[in-house]
Formats: structure tokens, sequence, C-alpha cells
């Protein structure tokens, strides 16, 4: 989402002086502060790391304090998982709690759930997360009708080249989502980075679209035309292409694996 608006106001200014070291300066305020709320939600065994760690589930790069995300081939949440909410919520039946658990997770500004709940699931913290709710907003997208799902959607990603060799070597094989993942049915409104992921809908199966809403009509931003798709969900690799400055990915919805 978008930067906190007294670093951004600060940032305006200091460019209007065009003042080098001011700019530098601001850059590692904004990382250090980036950095502390980041490490909160950081399993204990990463944040004292001195040094790079590699798992099954991603590869720690100390030095950018950053998780590269491994594209996982089980699905190691599928034991944690409830259906909390009916199988079939139509726009009038959303309660109450339905709703906070939307807004709860797309207003980043007004609280860090968003961040919290990804942040554990993309490192695997297990013990720290709030499966309730997990749960909850998963079965939400999972229970709402959707009749106006798109062809396709779109998300602008930056990846390290650790990440997109992820991609690469998983081409026409199938990966499942580590945390919730937000999308776009507008390709100009996505976020700028060195990559787009597209997630095509119209060549999958119906049961395959369970995992994929569209909650923008409830969101806190709904100029983004957000769509999220669940934690868990099954998809292919269709391609991987690089044009110049930007990879494309493109993806899509698969049917969970049975057995």
């Amino acid at each position: 989402m978008s930067e906190d608006r007294c670093l951004y106001q600060v940032e305006l200014e200091v460019t209007s002086e065009n003042d080098e070291q001011l700019w530098i300066v601001m850059e590692r305020i904004r990382k250090e502060m980036r950095d502390a709320r980041t490490n909160i939600y950081l399993p204990k065994t990463l944040t004292s790391l001195s040094d790079d760690f590699d798992t099954n589930d991603y590869y720690y790069d100390h030095s950018k304090n950053t998780l590269n995300c491994k594209l996982l081939t089980k699905n190691p949440y599928q034991a944690y998982f409830k259906q909390l909410y009916p199988l079939t919520i139509n726009e009038h039946q959303l309660t109450d709690d339905m709703l906070t658990v939307l807004k709860s997770y797309t207003d980043s500004q007004a609280n860090e759930c968003y961040m919290k709940t990804n942040l554990n699931l993309l490192s695997a913290n297990l013990n720290d997360i709030d499966w309730n709710y997990v749960n909850k907003l998963r079965s939400l997208i999972r229970g709402l009708t959707q009749t106006n799902l798109k062809h396709m959607y779109y998300r602008g990603l930056t990846l390290s080249d650790r990440e997109i060799e992820y991609y690469l070597e998983r081409r026409n094989e199938y990966y499942y989502t580590n945390s919730f993942t937000s999308f776009t049915i507008d390709r100009l409104l996505v976020y700028s980075g060195n990559a787009i992921m597209m997630l095509r809908t119209d060549s999958c199966s119906e049961e395959a679209k369970i995992n994929l809403a569209n909650i923008w009509k409830w969101s806190a931003f709904s100029d983004e035309k957000e769509a999220l798709l669940a934690v868990g969900t099954r998809l292919k690799v269709l391609s991987v292409h690089n044009f110049g400055c930007k990879w494309e990915i493109e993806v899509e919805l698969a049917d969970d694996e049975i057995g």
C-alpha cells in the first residue's frame, strides 16, 4: 500500500530543495522504519541472524533483510484450514463481522493486519499465525458468490533474481500460494516493479475459481479494483518472459490436488 503520509510529505519537501544529502538520509530513515515494522513479524530465528538462511519455504537475504519466497509444491497450510463461513454468501448476506475482516486486511494504513498476516504465512511462522483470522478471510473469499470474474487479473511485483529463477524453473508446473495475494482487473493500476503477474481464469474449471474474489466494493481502497486470491491456492505457471525492463509471468488457477 502507500507510504506513511509524514514520510511522503517530507520527501516532497526534500525533493523541492534538491538536496541530495537530505534525500539520502530520508531514504535511510524510511528503510529503517520499514525494516523495524517488518522485523516484529518475522521469526526471531531470522531477525537474530548475521548471515543468509535457506529453507524449503524461502531464502532469507540478511544483507537486504528480505524473504525470497520459493514456489511451494505442497500446501503446508492445509491441515490448518477451516471453513468458518457458509459456502455460499450473497452480497446481502455479508455480516458486520465479514465486512470488518475485509476492511482490516485492505486498510493497511489503519492497522498492520495485512503485513502481520502475510509475513507470518510467507515465513512459515505457523505458530504465530492468527488462524481464526486467516480462516475467516479465506472462507469469505471462497464463499462469496462471484458472477463477474474477469478473464485476466494483474499484479505488479518486485522480484529478486533468485525469485525470478524460481518461476523459470516451474514453467508448465504447479505451485501453491504462500500468502493472500492482491490483484487488479486493470493493468494500468498495478504497482511499479520489475515484473507483472497475469492471472488467467478463462481456461480453468469452475471449482478452481472458488479461491478468487472481487472485493473492491468493500475494500478500503475501492479505486484499486482489487481482487483477492486465497492463501494455499494452486496455480500453474504458463509462461515466463522478459521484455527488456520487465518480466511477465502468466499463471492460471488450477484445481486442488487430490490426495
